[in-house]
């Protein structure tokens, strides 16, 4: 299970969009680090993500070339509260300027590898 422990301010207005679909988000991955922010207009809010795979996540969304950030990019997320602080990932897609939105994770789960190019023969 994928899941992230979130830093969010606990209040009606965080209740209620954490409990929305596809939240907009923005992700950013660097070598073993996957940070999940809402940023403004929403609340801010930053989290950690956990139990997640580089590779798995690479075969459904290419990575940049260079830089700090393997992936940097918005997403939108879908959330389910485990506990204070912690929420499952149940749903999560990335936008990649290349190839458009990337389902990442579906159900709780990660979803179908992606084909990005056409392969050499």
């Amino acid at each position: 299970m994928i899941e992230i422990e979130l830093t969010i301010a606990r209040n009606l207005v965080t209740r209620t969009l954490l409990e929305q679909k596809d939240i907009p988000c923005l992700c950013r991955i660097s070598g073993p680090n996957f940070e999940l922010s809402f940023i403004e207009p929403l609340p801010p809010g930053h989290g950690k993500v956990t139990d997640w795979s580089a590779k798995r996540i690479d075969e459904r969304t290419p990575a940049y070339g260079g830089g700090k950030y393997s992936h940097n990019c918005f997403g939108k997320v879908t959330l389910l509260e485990i506990e204070e602080g912690k929420y499952k990932i149940v749903d999560l897609t990335f936008f990649n300027h290349d190839v458009g939105w990337c389902t990442i994770i579906i159900n709780g789960e990660y979803g179908p590898i992606g084909s990005f190019w056409d392969e050499e023969e």
